[in-house]
C-alpha cells in the first residue's frame, strides 16, 4: 500500500491562500482599469434604456408598472436642505408629483402624490460594465451606447456622459421627423445627398417603447370614477373590459385606433416628474411603430390585413394562405402603383394561436410571424426634405433651402391612422402591442435659444462631423442634453484636442456599455435599504 503524502504545514496553506487573493486582486484591478470598468447611470436622458435615478409605480388600475424620473425630485429635496430651513423643507416635501398611467394615455387625468410619500421609495441608478478596450482596436458603430467624457467639463468621475452613437466621422446629420439622416461632410451644402439610417433588427428590438398593451386594461374602472375604453374599436369586435379582442363573426371586420382615446406620440411616461402640469407637455405624432398580437383563428380561409396611413401614404401589411405581401402607395392617388414585397405563405392551422408583428420603422417595412422575418425589409429612400413634406403635408420646396429658418421649427407631423381588417373566420387576438420607436426631437424642450436647438435639424444649422468627431442622443429625447445642444468646449479640451462644438472627440471616449449588472435594486422588507438587485432587468444592453 503506497504512502499516504505528508500534509503540508499550516502556516503553508494561510501564505498560499494569501498569495492568491493579493494575485487576484491585482489581476482584477488591472482587468478592471483595461478592460471593463462599472459606471451608475445618474440620470434619465438613455431611459427607458438605462434608467438613472427613478421611483417605480404600479398602477392601481391596470396592475402596469412603469418608471418615474426622481432626478427633479431630488434636486428640489437636496436645496431644501442645504437651505437649513425647515419651513422651505416642508413645502418641498408637500409638493405634488404628478403621474398618470401610460397604459391609459396621456390624457387622463393625473394623479397627485405627495413628495414625503415618494422619499423612501427613490432607487438609484442601475450600474452597468462598460468595455473599454474594444475602440482602441474597432471602430466605434453607430447605434452604439457609449461613455466619455464630457467635453464641456471633463474634469471628475461626474462628468462622464453616456448617450447613443448616431453621427460618425465625416459626416453631416439631419434630424427630421424622429429619425436620422446622414451624409459625406465632404460635399458641403448639397441638400441631396442624405440617406435615412436604419437601426439592426437586434437594436430595434431593444428600443420599441410601449405605446398601449392589450393586458393592462382596468380591471375595476369604477375606483377611479373613469369609464375605460380600448383605444381599438371596431362594430363586430367586443373590445371594452376584455385583454383578448374577440370577433365572433367570419364576415369581413375592421379594428380601428381612436387617436381621441390615446395618442401616438412620442410622450414618455419616464419624464411625468419634470412638469407641475401633464396637459402643458408639448408631444410630437410618431409613426414609426410596431403592432404586434397573438393570432387565433377557427376557421380556414382567414385573411388579415394592416393599414397604416402616414406620411402622405397608405402602408399595408397582408396575411393570406398562400401569401404574404407589403405594399405602400400615395394616399392621394388610390389608382396609382403600389410599390410591393410578396412571398408564398401558409397561413397556420385554424384553432393555432400564431404571433404576428407589423413594423414600420427607418423608413421600412417588415413583417414577422412567430418571432422570425418573412420576407426582406420593404424600403423607401427618401431624403429629409421629402421626408418633412411627406409627414406634414407641406411642399417638398419648403424645407429644401438653408433660408428655411429655425423659428419655424419645429415642423409637426400629422398623426398615423390604424386599421386592422380581417375576414373569413371568427378570431380571436391576444397581446395586441403598439409600440413606437424611438423618436429625436429637432428641438429641445424649453430651450430658449433655438438657434442652437436646430443644430443637425435644418439645412442651415447641419452638424458637420470631423474625422475624428461623433454626434450623440440619448434615447429619452425631450430630456437628455444631446451633443448638439452644448456649450463650447472646456479650455482643456480646446488646448489639448481641438475646439470643435456638439460633438464629441475620439479621445474622450472611454469604452462601448456593455451590460447592466446591477440593476436598481429593490427592498427585500419595509424598513431596510435596498440591496437586492432586480436581477428581471440583468440584461446586455443594445
Amino acid at each position: 500500500m503506497p504512502e499516504r503524502p505528508a500534509p503540508r504545514p499550516t502556516g503553508h496553506s494561510i501564505l498560499d491562500t494569501l498569495q492568491s487573493l493579493v494575485v487576484a486582486f491585482v489581476l482584477a484591478m488591472t482587468f478592471r482599469g483595461f478592460a471593463l470598468e462599472g459606471f451608475v447611470i445618474p440620470t434619465g436622458s438613455m431611459a427607458p434604456t438605462l434608467m438613472g435615478r427613478h421611483t417605480l409605480w404600479t398602477s392601481e388600475y391596470t396592475g402596469y408598472t412603469y418608471a418615474v424620473d426622481s432626478y427633479r425630485m431630488i434636486s428640489e429635496i437636496e436645496d431644501a436642505a442645504r437651505s437649513s430651513s425647515s419651513d422651505a423643507m416642508a413645502r418641498v416635501l408637500e409638493r405634488p408629483h404628478y403621474t398618470v398611467d401610460p397604459m391609459l394615455g396621456r390624457l387622463q387625468s393625473p394623479d397627485p402624490t405627495l413628495y414625503r410619500n415618494l422619499v423612501n421609495d427613490i432607487r438609484m441608478g442601475d450600474r452597468i460594465l462598460v468595455h473599454k478596450l474594444m475602440y482602441p482596436f474597432f471602430e466605434p458603430s453607430r447605434w452604439d451606447v457609449v461613455v466619455f467624457k464630457n467635453p464641456t467639463a471633463p474634469v471628475g468621475d461626474a462628468e462622464n456622459f453616456i448617450k447613443r452613437l448616431i453621427g460618425l466621422p465625416r459626416e453631416k446629420i439631419w434630424l427630421a421627423d424622429g429619425d436620422v439622416f446622414a451624409g459625406p461632410a465632404t460635399t458641403g451644402d448639397r441638400l441631396d445627398d442624405f440617406v435615412v439610417q436604419r437601426k439592426p433588427e437586434f437594436v430595434q428590438r431593444a428600443v420599441w417603447q410601449p405605446v398601449h398593451h392589450g393586458e393592462y386594461i382596468p380591471v375595476q374602472p369604477e375606483r377611479a370614477g373613469r369609464q375605460w375604453v380600448s383605444p381599438w374599436q371596431g362594430s363586430r369586435w367586443e373590445t371594452n373590459g376584455r385583454r383578448d379582442y374577440v370577433c365572433t363573426s367570419a364576415d369581413p371586420s375592421e379594428l380601428q385606433w381612436d387617436h381621441g382615446r390615446m395618442e401616438i406620440t412620442d410622450w414618455n411616461a419616464y419624464n411625468m416628474a419634470h412638469y407641475q402640469g401633464l396637459d402643458g407637455q408639448s408631444v410630437r405624432p410618431v409613426s414609426d411603430l410596431r403592432v404586434s398580437a397573438g393570432i387565433e383563428a377557427t376557421q380556414a380561409g382567414f385573411e388579415t390585413t394592416f393599414e397604416l396611413e402616414a406620411r402622405s401614404h397608405l402602408f399595408r401589411f397582408t396575411l393570406r394562405d398562400g401569401e404574404a405581401r407589403m405594399a405602400f402607395r400615395r394616399v392621394d392617388d388610390p389608382d396609382g402603383p403600389w410599390t410591393e414585397r410578396t412571398v408564398p405563405f401558409t397561413m397556420p392551422a385554424p384553432g393555432t394561436v400564431f404571433d404576428v408583428e407589423f413594423w414600420h420603422v427607418d423608413q421600412a417595412m417588415w413583417m414577422f410571424v412567430d418571432g422570425a422575418s418573412i420576407m426582406e425589409p420593404l424600403t423607401y429612400d427618401w431624403g429629409p426634405a421629402a421626408r418633412l413634406a411627406a409627414a406634414t403635408g407641406k411642399p417638398e420646396s419648403t424645407f429644401a433651402t438653408s433660408q428655411f429658418v429655425a423659428a419655424e421649427f419645429p415642423p409637426r407631423a400629422l398623426p398615423p391612422e390604424l386599421r386592422w381588417r380581417f375576414s373569413g373566420s371568427p378570431v380571436t387576438l391576444r397581446r395586441v402591442h403598439v409600440d413606437r420607436d424611438l423618436h429625436y426631437r429637432a428641438e429641445f424642450q424649453g430651450l430658449r435659444d433655438r438657434s442652437r436647438a436646430a443644430n443637425a435639424t435644418h439645412p442651415s444649422h447641419l452638424a458637420m462631423l470631423g474625422p475624428d468627431h461623433f454626434l450623440v442622443l440619448g434615447d429619452n429625447s425631450p430630456a437628455s442634453n444631446d451633443s448638439r445642444l452644448w456649450a463650447p468646449a472646456a479650455p482643456l479640451v480646446r488646448h489639448q484636442i481641438d475646439d470643435a462644438q456638439y460633438v464629441v472627440h475620439r479621445k474622450l471616449l472611454l469604452g462601448k456599455a456593455w451590460a447592466v449588472y446591477f440593476p436598481s435594486p429593490l427592498r427585500i422588507w419595509d424598513g431596510l435599504p435596498r440591496l437586492m438587485p432586480d436581477f428581471g432587468r440583468l440584461r446586455f444592453i443594445r
